[in-house]
């Protein structure tokens, strides 16, 4: 008699948290996508696929709660996940939530830990997380939420004590830390993060850090990909 596998080995894999945690949607995105291809190839049942999402749902919500969000202002989201997980039926409905399943709780992190009391600001704030990958300017950032430059200006300023730039640069070169410690390349973290060009990426970086990208990548042992 074959067994119907119920266990997603991509529970195990350290990178997945890893973009999770740090809030990296477009890396969580593209994984799940590399993911959903094999489940595909290799026609996983929708049955299994349902029990993966019931078990993911339970491990995001509690990979939440370790960041020191309490389960209550979780408790709604997670129990409308749990209702439409048991509603669908097709492999590809389920991997198309997946999708949306970890990149609204990406969103619930962003939203707790960069929570002002200014609505605005915290506008401005999702803008750039969400953002993080474009060359950030103010330009299309105002005309995304439809205010003046110098009124999103002058509202940062004053709540958060630094310029929408200078943030700006300070979230990239965080996330360029955590990229450097994997095994892309330099130039690759650089366009990836939209700086025009290397030198920008050098120059920001070494601004805000002390040390060039490379000077900061050969102290920090790169984490290996590993496969799904």
């Amino acid at each position: 008699m074959n067994m119907i596998p119920t266990m997603d080995t991509t529970i195990f894999d350290d990178k997945l948290f890893f973009y999770f945690r740090n809030k990296y949607k477009p890396e969580t995105i593209q994984y799940l996508k590399e993911k959903h291809y094999y489940e595909l190839k290799n026609d996983l049942p929708s049955v299994t696929k349902r029990i993966n999402l019931y078990m993911w749902n339970g491990f995001l919500i509690r990979e939440i709660t370790l960041l020191g969000y309490t389960y209550e202002h979780l408790a709604n989201q997670y129990n409308q996940f749990f209702e439409r997980i048991g509603k669908m039926s097709s492999l590809k409905e389920m991997q198309s939530f997946e999708i949306n399943m970890f990149s609204r709780y990406i969103d619930i992190i962003i939203d707790l830990q960069e929570s002002t009391d200014h609505l605005l600001v915290n506008k401005i704030l999702h803008y750039l997380h969400m953002h993080i990958e474009d060359e950030t300017n103010l330009k299309d950032l105002t005309e995304a939420l439809s205010i003046s430059q110098s009124h999103a200006s002058h509202i940062f300023k004053e709540q958060m004590k630094i310029s929408i730039i200078k943030y700006s640069k300070q979230l990239k070169v965080e996330r360029a830390k955590s990229l450097l410690k994997s095994e892309e390349s330099i130039t690759a973290i650089g366009e990836k993060l939209g700086f025009y060009d290397q030198s920008h990426f050098y120059r920001t970086f070494k601004n805000l850090t002390g040390q060039s990208p490379r000077e900061f990548r050969l102290h920090h042992k790169p984490i290996k990909k590993e496969s799904l």
